[in-house]
């Protein structure tokens, strides 16, 4: 039985001394995961038409015909929430040539939610702000599990919905700053 209020703050608190990544998966089984998963879905792999001209190459890019439209994804694959941030400035470099039509991914192993909330907190929701402007998504893919997971944005393709382990569920909690009813709970959550 505890002895006081067992608050949120000291609850989160428990989880930073936690290893970043809840499994331990290399950039290749991650890679394969996430074109393994991409098939399933029903696109094919496949290169952009504009492939010679980009400066940066995406780790992998498929392509769905739908009845007349042509779904589109690009992606980069990360270590952990370290090397995540490095991360945009490619996405960003291959969205100027490929367009806005085009959905691009972090593919990331499963890391602890933790360094996730952390990641998306930094610099006043710096990463966070950027992934909803821009519609970038944060996929976490465990390929023991054969599985992945949208933990930030949705793909345009809403067929994605049927395939994917969870879609969403931590973003909700970055919602709640731009909710004036939820200071409180947020200076309580997040230690701010």
């Amino acid at each position: 039985m505890s002895k006081g209020k067992f608050t949120s703050k000291e609850f989160l608190s428990q989880f930073s001394a936690c290893p970043q990544l809840a499994y331990d998966f290399s950039n290749e089984q991650v890679l394969e995961e996430v074109k393994r998963f991409l098939e399933y879905v029903g696109y094919e792999m496949a290169e952009p038409n504009a492939w010679n001209e980009l400066a940066v190459k995406p780790d992998f890019y498929a392509r769905r015909k739908e009845s007349g439209t042509t779904h589109h994804i690009a992606g980069i694959v990360k270590r952990d929430m370290n090397e995540a941030a490095s991360g945009f400035a490619p996405l960003d470099r291959m969205k100027d040539l490929l367009g806005e039509k085009v959905d691009y991914v972090i593919a990331l192993p499963p890391v602890n939610e933790r360094y996730l909330i952390d990641f998306m907190c930094e610099d006043n929701y710096k990463w966070f702000k950027k992934i909803q402007k821009e519609r970038y998504m944060i996929w976490l893919c465990n390929p023991d599990e054969k599985s992945v997971w949208a933990a930030f944005g949705a793909p345009r393709d809403k067929l994605f919905n049927e395939y994917f382990k969870f879609r969403g569920g931590i973003e909700m909690l970055f919602n709640m700053p731009y909710r004036s009813e939820s200071k409180e709970i947020q200076r309580e959550v997040l230690g701010e």
